[in-house]
């Protein structure tokens, strides 16, 4: 464990080192509402901006009367830290404030009261901070409204009453500030400005909306200063956007280029124009930037290009899989770690994927070749009658496998088969490797209900003639085993039942029992664990976003003596703050290596049956009680050396593809305090997430987002380009839905224009990732997916 530490410090040390004294680029912005916070966007070029942390948020807003966290300005001060403001809410009479070293981690927020001293205050929007270096002081700049403080200016219906200007204050410290000034007061009402130092002239640009709304403007205007304590002209340019509402501008200065970024918002996209003489003439190159899908107003800035690597390497391992999978389990045999779990394809749980088994030596880098379990189609809907008469159809489906275990040299393997007529049970698979193939221990396997076929349809069977279907070991689903220390087998199932297995682990011995809990309701997905004596079962309450699990402890044995714990006995439910929602039926990893307890669930996912597998450490009180697991998307990391140390090209490329799938919104509400809810709900709050479908999401390094061509695409494909020729050994194309298989086309250029094909996959393969060798010299890659379903989590480039 500790080369692994070693080989972490050493590859942060490395990035901070490398890099340090070059230049590179973040912005800062909201998408949506702005109730899920902070998102950072990186550059090398100001051309091509690239989502960090897998377009996810940094910081969840928390103060402010709507708690939102609209326009992030952040500034970074001659020591390092990095002081953000931002809008908390559209009528309000404060600001919002946090500081970060990293950008990672952030301070404690603070409301700063800019306006409290005007009760007629209509609002505070688009804080701006800058930092004057002759005075070291940080200015903090917002508009506001206060009705009839200013000479009024004609305005349309939907804005009657709003005439805004822009005001001050200044601090050394951001404990202590100036009063409340006059920062801008021309002739028009103006909204969002933003200042920049030109490097040549060094007098200081300042760009504005003109928020004039009858006759409409809406467009940005510049005007300049020698010294900002002198305030600036309120005779600006002409407007410097086009025939298009505009508005958030945030200037950069790219070398000599100086670049206002803006968001087109009644085009729903975002725009730039460009200067290459320090702000006197300006050009649209609203088609050559690219940004992150639903990016809205906030701060470019420049920043030591360490920074930027710094995120980029800080990364997330939560999801662990790069695909849909839940009610995972994890078993180690040998160097390997072998996770099973149910595969998801969003068509609810009517239907499921092919079965597979996801292999890893490091627990990140993760992989798998074919199915473990044969003789079903997976696909195929089969017709039955059912109770009533109904002629019905339905799938075969493989649901919750229990952690495998090894006897004898066989690796026995508890897992829920559905038919497609609902029966359902728990079946004891067993097989002579972890990763299969697997076979029924009894019987022949499973047979089309009422047909007398093979679930695989390989041929009709006479009557007797084998079409019994195996005994399922439970008829209930969710079946988990623990193996005591004395080789004493037991089993745990569905609505808290549990029973002793026999010696040959294929049958129940003694009669069932149920386990009486302190919480009711409907339960599945149940852990029996041992640590330092003590019995833990775990247990699920309620489902979806509000999936949570429960536990009870025991000192007497796997069946008795159970009793609720000390403090918290849910100990692990959703965290809307660490973007983490119903962790539901999961199991626990016992890592000998670094004696940690590791719980592996499901997730919510976008709902419904696209949940992911996250992976957190477990922590324990001195008396043995579990503490509360607060769940988050850093998740666990590596647990052995890491299996992959070349560098991956793809993180330095820019990606664009064909077509984007439309975003995916959810919004939930979800209970926040489940241990004691507050009354009338109380402590049920809404929340709201969107997935959108990027191509940049390709090389983000997170098995969390992902590209998908659109639905209506019809010949799917998504180009690389690495900025320089290189000559590239070898490509990992992680798809999604690959377990329904794939097939693809990879074409290599040197300009991005003559093309040749480079590798090719013509039959369908099912396996993560797909791997394409030799493919040589080019600039440019484009894969274009024949067959299966148009995505991809991850594509991996890697150099001779």
């Amino acid at each position: 464990m500790k080369k692994v530490f070693v080989w972490i410090a050493f590859s942060l040390w490395s990035v901070m080192t490398i890099f340090a004294g070059e230049k590179a680029y973040l912005f800062s912005y909201f998408i949506n509402g702005s109730k899920d916070g902070l998102h950072l966007a990186y550059s090398y070029d100001g051309l091509n901006w690239l989502p960090l942390n897998g377009g996810r948020s940094y910081l969840t807003p928390s103060v402010g009367k709507d708690k939102l966290m609209r326009d992030p300005s952040i500034c970074q001060s001659p020591n390092g830290t990095f002081h953000m403001v931002w809008t908390s809410s559209w009528t309000d009479r404060i600001i919002g404030y946090a500081s970060s070293r990293d950008l990672i981690h952030w301070s404690e927020q603070q409301a700063i009261p800019v306006m409290m001293h005007e009760p007629e205050a209509h609002n505070c929007w688009a804080p701006e901070l800058f930092y004057d270096e002759p005075s070291q002081t940080y200015y903090i700049f917002w508009a506001t409204t206060i009705p009839g403080r200013h000479k009024e200016v004609p305005t349309s219906e939907s804005e009657k009453g709003l005439n805004h200007r822009i005001y001050y204050v200044t601090t050394k410290d951001f404990r202590t500030f100036s009063k409340t000034k006059m920062f801008f007061n021309p002739d028009f009402s103006v909204i969002d400005a933003a200042i920049v130092k030109d490097p040549k002239h060094e007098d200081l640009i300042m760009v504005v909306k003109n928020e004039n709304s009858n006759p409409p403007e809406k467009n940005l205007r510049v005007t300049r200063t020698k010294k900002i304590a002198k305030g600036f002209p309120t005779k600006v340019s002409a407007p410097i956007t086009g025939k298009y509402w505009a508005e958030g501008p945030a200037p950069l200065f790219v070398g000599d280029t100086l670049y206002v970024y803006f968001d087109k918002y009644r085009d729903h996209r975002y725009g730039a124009v460009r200067s290459l003489d320090y702000g006197e003439t300006w050009e649209d190159v609203s088609e050559q930037v690219s940004f992150p899908r639903g990016i809205r107003h906030g701060t470019a800035f420049a920043v030591d290009i360490s920074v930027v690597e710094a995120l980029k390497s800080n990364r997330n391992y939560n999801p662990l899989i790069p695909d849909n999978v839940a009610d995972p389990s994890v078993a180690k045999f040998g160097d390997t770690y072998y996770l099973y779990g149910t595969t998801d394809l969003d068509y609810g749980l009517n239907r499921a994927g092919t079965p597979v088994v996801w292999k890893s030596k490091d627990f990140v880098n993760w992989s798998f070749e074919g199915s473990h379990i044969s003789g079903f189609d997976w696909s195929k809907e089969y017709e039955y009658t059912n109770d009533k008469g109904e002629k019905k159809k339905g799938y075969f489906r493989y649901w919750a496998p229990g952690r495998v275990i090894e006897q004898d040299g066989k690796y026995y393997l508890y897992t829920t088969f559905v038919k497609p007529d609902e029966k359902m049970g728990t079946y004891v698979l067993v097989a002579d490797r972890p990763d299969g193939p697997f076979r029924f221990a009894d019987g022949k396997g499973l047979f089309a209900p009422g047909k007398g076929f093979l679930a695989d349809s390989k041929g009709l069977l006479a009557p007797g003639e084998g079409g019994i279907d195996s005994p399922a070991l439970i008829d209930d689903i969710d079946g988990e085993p623990f193996i005591d220390d004395d080789g004493t087998g037991y089993i745990y199932w569905r609505r808290r039942n549990a029973a002793r297995l026999s010696a040959d682990r294929l049958h129940l011995e003694g009669e069932p029992v149920s386990l009486k809990t302190p919480r009711q309701g409907y339960s599945e997905g149940p852990v029996l664990f041992k640590r330092k004596g003590i019995y833990y079962y775990i247990y699920t309450l309620s489902g979806h976003q509000n999936y949570a699990n429960a536990y009870m402890m025991s000192r007497e044995s796997p069946l008795t003596g159970f009793v609720k714990p000390e403090g918290n006995d849910i100990f692990l439910f959703s965290s809307p703050e660490n973007q983490v929602w119903g962790p539901g039926h999961g199991n626990v990893f016992y890592d000998e290596g670094t004696d940690e307890y590791i719980f592996l669930y499901l997730e919510y996912g976008d709902g419904g049956t696209t949940r992911q597998v996250y992976a957190n450490r477990m922590e324990f009180n001195d008396d043995g009680t579990i503490k509360t697991l607060i769940p988050d998307i850093r998740g666990v990391g590596y647990l052995a050396t890491p299996q992959e140390t070349r560098m991956n090209l793809a993180l330095q490329a820019h990606f664009y593809a064909s077509s984007e799938k439309a975003p995916r919104t959810s919004v939930v509400n979800i209970e926040t305090q489940p241990n004691q809810p507050l009354p009338d709900k109380g402590s049920v709050k809404s929340y709201t997430r969107t997935h959108t479908y990027q191509a940049a999401y390709v090389a983000d390094e997170s098995n969390g987002t992902r590209w998908m061509a659109a639905d209506t695409d019809s010949s799917p494909y998504i180009t690389a380009d690495l900025k320089e020729i290189r000559n590239i050994s070898e490509c990992q194309f992680y798809f999604t839905r690959p377990t329904e298989g794939h097939t693809w086309r990879l074409e290599k250029s040197m300009d991005g224009k003559h093309w040749q094909t480079c590798a090719e996959q013509g039959k369908v393969q099912v396996r993560s990732p797909h791997i394409a060798n030799g493919i040589g010299k080019a600039r440019y890659l484009r894969l274009h997916i024949r067959r299966g379903v148009a995505g991809l989590w991850e594509w991996k480039i890697y150099e001779k």
